[in-house]
Formats: structure tokens, sequence, C-alpha cells
């Protein structure tokens, strides 16, 4: 369990992100959202509160992370954790997609993790804190990515393939400071993301699931605040697949 931290949640104002600060302010923490738009967070999560601040923004932004991280700081005096869930999705196949869409999708999923872990570890640094920071890569990544039926195409898992890279890298980096680096790879989640797939490709993601079914956020949101708990406080640079037994290939 994640109690009295100070934890920094993107794209919280849908899907695993709301579900996750939703969750990490239930269990006693401070929290500071963060999502595109300012009155979608308060739909989402309710109005602004003393452990619940908002940050609207674009996380492929450096204003973004640095607004994030400084409220924080200002109002909770430091940062714990980050939980970063924001992306973008593309559904464009190979031949559809071009330079301007993976540029779009890169700079969000790989540039926006990025900024996002930056900012936080930063903070957690100068602050000789021992904090934990939990990525979102995706389980197309194992699979690749056609487009197909609405589900993610090239440039998407491309994006996401990129960011368990950018995991292991800034593991190896600051590890010496105590800071833990881990990513979560979901698979088909009930989320708006994936209201954008077939029906075809809803069941088919739940027919390669050993348990048969598609996956909540609550379940994604779970592992990710385990992720950043002390109980996991000797994992950094892994990818957690949380698919329900999905057999790729």
């Amino acid at each position: 369990m994640l109690t009295d931290k100070t934890v920094i949640v993107t794209g919280a104002a849908s899907g695993i992100g709301k579900t996750c600060a939703s969750k990490l302010i239930d269990d006693g923490n401070r929290v500071v959202a963060v999502d595109l738009d300012g009155d979608r967070l308060r739909l989402a999560l309710g109005n602004e509160t003393e452990s619940l601040k908002f940050i609207p923004g674009d996380v492929s932004f450096d204003s973004t992370a640095k607004n994030a991280s400084q409220m924080a700081v200002d109002v909770f005096g430091s940062v714990d954790c980050l939980a970063h869930f924001a992306a973008a999705h593309s559904k464009l196949n190979w031949e559809l997609a071009d330079a301007d869409e993976f540029n779009r999708i890169f700079s969000v999923n790989v540039t926006g993790s990025f900024l996002m872990a930056k900012a936080a570890a930063k903070v957690m640094i100068k602050h000789k804190k021992r904090g934990a920071i939990v990525l979102t890569a995706s389980g197309g990544v194992l699979m690749g990515g056609t487009g197909e039926n609405g589900r993610g195409g090239p440039a998407y898992t491309t994006s996401k393939g990129g960011v368990l890279v950018l995991v292991r890298t800034l593991a190896k980096a600051w590890g010496k400071y105590g800071i833990r680096v881990n990513a979560i790879s979901p698979g088909v989640v009930e989320t708006a993301m994936t209201s954008e797939y077939s029906a075809d490709a809803m069941k088919d993601a739940a027919a390669r699931a050993a348990l048969g079914r598609i996956s909540q956020p609550e379940e994604q949101a779970a592992a990710a605040i385990w992720l950043l708990s002390e109980e996991a406080g000797f994992i950094t640079g892994e990818n957690t697949n949380i698919n329900g037994g999905a057999a790729f290939g």
C-alpha cells in the first residue's frame, strides 16, 4: 500500500490515470493531477482540495512537466512518486501513417515520458528522496501494431517500445540516487482509448487472454501503485505485462 506520499499522476482525467489518482487520494496521499484540460480534470476528480491539485497541460511541453513538479514542491513540499499514463493513440496503418503522425505520437509518448520523469527526478534528487517512477508502455510492443480493426498502429506501438528503452536508461542513470524507474504494459483495457476499437477487435483481445476478458482500469492502477510502493523497493528498470495471460504472436 502507498500512503502519505506526494504523487504526480498524468492522464488523470480518464482511464487508468483517473482511477490511479482517485485510489491514491482515498489511501491518504497527495496528488498533483495532470491532463490536457482543467475542466476535464474537475469533471473526473471533483474540485481541488488540500490534497489534490490540478495542472492542465500537454506533457510533450517541458513547461507542463516543470509546472507539475513545481506545484508539488510549492504545495506539498516535494515529489515522492510519478505515475505517468498520459499518451497519444494512433490507429493509422503503415500506408496512412507519415512523418507528421510519427512525430506527433513520439512527442507525447516518448518525449513526454522523458520530460515528466526528468522534472520529477530533479526534485527527488534535490530533496534526497528515494522516489519511484512508473511509465506506461503497451502490450502491443510484443505483438506489433497494424492499425487493423481500430487497434494501435505502428506509430503508437513503436513509441511504446521507446518507453521501455527509456525506462532501462533512466533506471541506470538514477539508481545511484535511490530512484526506481519501471513500466507497466497494459493489455487491452476498457478505457476511452479502446472505445475506438471495433467490436471484433475487443472480442479478439478477450480471446487472446488466458482469463478470457479485457482488463479494467483498476487492475492496471493497482499494479502501478504497487510498483511505486516500498513493497517493490528492489525492482527497477523492469516492465510488468498486465495482460491477463495474453498469448502474443
